[in-house]
Formats: structure tokens, sequence, C-alpha cells
């Protein structure tokens, strides 16, 4: 059998859209004497849905052009992911997440989604309902074992503590599958490709099964899916791998031998770069923008975001802003011009002080007899806030924030300040992470400068500042954030691990008391297995540690 595998980038809702791609890509594949040919989870309404799926009107469209698809096969096989309802049940939603099979004119088989998953990112008990049964459907002399997702991911012999009871995948196997096929919307975290590459090879060794893994590629908002389809063989040893963070088409022969791939993912520079870049041209792309503005500061956070919306847009779609005030060093200024001139982007240096000390004038009787603040810092932030808005608003340009992980985490930034705009590009990049992609950009010659890398990091808000005024020294800091927000360590393990007790108290302290900030932040590009945003819901209002 040939199985043609289409990695592809759908848009949510875009069903118009969405089924063009899948019939293209289907017409494609015959063309090319393909016996099957699959797409990804849920392509033909987009993933992740979320609440688009209590529509009924939507619901209903989504099983329309599903149905449209359908008749316009041949008897070349097409699965693609979309939903489907069960009208006839009246307990639950009856609302499914499905992979459907369609050849001769109809949809021929449904195999639903049995594994629903209610962590992190994943959200999809609210919208879907279990399968009741799985079932192998044979096609052209094979059984096939077809499943979504989720489905693939409890297998007891690679995990050692299993969310789940039941293995859908063993069922199918125990049904009699001779070949395995999951499709699947499996967002991007640096690591995650090597694991799930681990995984389906030891499911395949101990199974004995042939498996065809397509994966969704591309960006949706705040979630990244990197693609890198996998075929696997009855050996469990890779034969075929999709592109990463593009789309993708090739034929899978199962009567044919190929050579093992072993290079599955790059370092982290690389494979970091290519999600952020990614994510960042497709928010751009899917909501119409088709310029960015970025504020530069004359830091490697700004340097960086810069960087990322050029390799995203072109050169000649981005434009910084430059918004100096008394404290800003000369060095922030021509480090900021030099970065400028390297990428070969449009500038403007507008000074702020003047509308700082008017707004500082005005502000004066309010604030008599008072003592200087983090008041005086914050009116700076937000007046740079209000001339990057203001650009926004009348140049049209998508306005990318530019605070790093570290910084959201604790609170080091201003809300309606350094806050402001739609995208947080790299907000779940920690500091010192920011270090190794900009050292990575500059492996074979200097395109960020090395005087901004080398920079003491400073917010340059009043005279002589540095980030470690108020922070502890970044290595120590990111490795206590990383242990509380990604590996779910308690306080005491932490306070083991770093060795100090009344750090790990302040920084801890520190994240829980800004979760107000982060509710009110742009979307933040997921990188890590645990970003800010609806993958990570902590109450504002709480007395947890305080």
């Amino acid at each position: 059998m040939k199985i043609a595998v289409c990695q592809s980038n759908p848009i949510i809702g875009d069903l118009k859209g969405n089924s063009e791609k899948i019939l293209e890509g289907y017409r494609r594949a015959c063309g090319d004497g393909a016996d099957l040919v699959i797409f990804s989870e849920l392509f033909l309404c987009g993933y992740p849905p979320l609440d688009l799926v209590e529509k009924m009107e939507f619901r209903t469209a989504v099983i329309k052009s599903a149905e449209s698809i359908a008749k316009q096969t041949v008897n070349v096989g097409l699965i693609f992911g979309t939903i489907t309802e069960d009208f006839e049940d009246n307990v639950g939603t009856g609302v499914y997440n499905s992979a459907v099979l369609c050849y001769d004119g109809k949809i021929q088989f449904i195999q639903n989604k049995t594994l629903i998953p209610n962590y992190d990112v994943f959200d999809e008990v609210r919208y879907f309902e279990s399968a009741k049964n799985v079932s192998v459907h044979e096609f052209r002399g094979e059984k096939l074992g077809i499943s979504v997702c989720e489905d693939i991911w409890n297998d007891a012999d690679y995990w050692k503590h299993r969310r789940y009871t039941t293995d859908p995948v063993q069922c199918l196997v125990d049904n009699g599958a001779s070949v395995l096929i999951n499709i699947s919307a499996s967002p991007y975290a640096y690591g995650k490709r090597k694991e799930r590459y681990n995984m389906l090879s030891v499911l395949t060794r101990n199974d004995k099964k042939p498996l065809i893994y397509v994966c969704c590629v591309g960006a949706q908002t705040d979630l990244i899916f990197d693609g890198g389809s996998m075929c696997l063989n009855s050996e469990g040893k890779l034969e075929k791998l999709g592109k990463n963070f593009e789309e993708d088409y090739f034929i899978y022969d199962l009567e044919e031998k190929y050579s093992e791939i072993t290079d599955i993912e790059s370092n982290f520079g690389e494979e970091v770069l290519k999600a952020l870049v990614m994510g960042v041209k497709d928010y751009a792309r899917k909501t119409g923008f088709k310029k960015i503005l970025v504020g530069l500061s004359g830091g490697i956070d700004s340097a960086l975001v810069v960087y990322i919306a050029v390799q995203a847009l072109g050169p000649e779609n981005v434009h910084v802003i430059m918004m100096p005030s008394k404290y800003s060093s000369s060095g922030s200024i021509a480090d900021s011009e030099k970065l400028i001139s390297k990428l070969g982007i449009s500038s403007e240096n507008v000074s702020i002080q003047p509308v700082v000390d008017k707004t500082l004038e005005m502000l004066s009787e309010s604030f008599a007899g008072l003592k200087e603040n983090i008041t005086e810092e914050n009116i700076q932030s937000r007046i740079r806030g209000l001339y990057l808005m203001a650009l926004s608003n009348k140049h049209g340009y998508l306005v990318c924030t530019t605070g790093n992980k570290s910084e959201i985490a604790t609170g080091y930034a201003t809300l309606y300040g350094d806050m402001c705009g739609a995208l947080a590009v790299i907000g779940d990049v920690y500091k010192t992470q920011v270090y190794k992609i900009a050292n990575y950009i500059n492996r074979d010659t200097e395109i960020i400068p090395f005087e901004i890398i080398n920079k003491v990091p400073s917010a340059e808000l009043r005279p002589n500042q540095t980030d470690q005024d108020s922070l502890p020294e970044y290595e120590i800091l990111d490795k206590v954030l990383k242990m509380y927000l990604e590996e779910q360590m308690e306080f005491d393990e932490i306070s083991r691990n770093i060795g100090n007790v009344e750090l790990v108290n302040k920084v801890l302290r520190l994240v829980d008391l800004n979760e107000f900030k982060r509710k009110q932040s742009s979307p933040v590009l997921r990188v890590s297995t645990k970003a800010f945003g609806y993958g990570r819901r902590y109450p504002i209002v709480q007395g947890w540690r305080r």
C-alpha cells in the first residue's frame, strides 16, 4: 500500500480554505499512484477550535464540508480529522473529535477519539465525547487501525505512569490491525519530537506493526505545531520524517525498504528559533497583518524579537522605534542603530522625555510630598506603550512585545507599557535561553551586535539601573523558575536544589503575586512544556504562600 502523508497548515474556522487543501492534496496523491491519503487531526476545522465547537451553525457547516469532500473521492482512500455528531445520543454533548475515511464518493468509516485530554493546553473534555468503540477497517488488503492523537500516548510499554486505563491502539492491534495510523495535532515544545519518536518506536517494535503518524504543522495563536510526521516500520525504525516547521508531502510505501532515520531533533537554538519565526509568521498571516512594529531598546530581548520578525516577514515589513529617555545610555542608541543597519529595516527615533516631563509636571500637585518610586519608572514605560499603539493604529502595524519568560514570570514588566502589543514572541523563553538563541544566530557571523549581547541587562528607567537590582542573577533565577513552572517541583524540593530558602521564597512569591499582569498580557508563543496562557491557570486572588 502506498500512503500519501499530507502535512499541511490549516486555519481555524476556514472551512473553505482547509477543504481546498484537503482536495488539492488528495488529487496530487491520486496522480502519484497513492492508495491512501492522510491529513492531521481536526484538519477540516483547524485545531484547536475551542468554543467554536459549541456553535451549532459551525458544527453543521463542518459536517456539510466533510460530506462535500467525501463526494469528490474516487477509489483512493482519504483520511482527515473533523468534527462529527451522534444525533441519536441524548446523553453528553454527542460531539466527537473524529478521523473519517472516505472513498467511492462517501464517508465509509469513522473512528472517534477515545482518550479526551484535559490537562495543560488541552480542554477537549469541554467539547467532545469519548469513542464508544474502537474497530479496524479493511481497505485494499490492509486492516487499518486508525486512532486520533492522544489515543497513541498511553502505551503501557513506554510510560511508567499512564493517565488512562484504556489503550485504544492496543485494542486496534488486538482487533487485527495490520497497519496503524494516527492523525495528530501535537503542540510543540523543545524535546517533544524526540519524545514522540522514542514512544512510537517502542510501540511499533513491541506491536510489530508499521505506523503512519501524521502531525499538524503551523501556528494557531500561541500554539505551535512543528510537523515532523513519522513513518515507522514494524521493527520500530523511523523510515520517513516530515519537514519541521513547514508544510510537507511525501509517499510512504509499506512494501518498500528505506534507510533508517536517526537525526530527529536539532539543537535548542535552531529548533526554538524556527518555532518562533513560524509562530510570528503565521500569526501575522492568519490575522491579516502585513507589517510588524517593535520598540527597540538596545537590549538583547528587543534585538532578538526584531531579528525573528525580520525572518518571519522580511526586512521591508519590519519597522522599529527607539524611544530614549534621559536615562538611556548613548550605547543603547548606537547598538540599536548598528542592528538596524545589519538587518536593513526602517526605524525612527522619538524621545519620550518631553512627554515624561510634562506628565510629571501635570501630576506634581497629586504627587506633592511623596518620594519618587516605581511610579515614575512606570510612567516612562507607559509613554513608550502609548507611542507604540499610536503607530500601530495609524499604520496598521502588528506590535510584538519583547518581554522574556523570566520577566513575565516575576512581573518585571509594566502593564500598559512594555507589555503593550498583540503577541509575546519570546514570552516562553527564559533570559538565559535568549542568550543561547542570540549566540546561535551569531554562530557564523555577527548579526546581533556583540555589544548588545555583552551588555549588562537594564530597563534604563533610573540612573545606573540593572535588572539584578530587583532580581536574582538570571542563571539562578531561571533554574528556580524552570523547576517551579515546568518541572512542577514543590517549594522544599526547589529550596534543597538551590540551597537558599529565602531566595526561592522571594522568586515564587513574585510569580504568584504577578498573576494579574499575566492575565492581561499578550498571547505567548509556546515552546516549552508549560507556557503562560491557558495552559497554566492560577487564581489572581489567593492567599497561598503569601
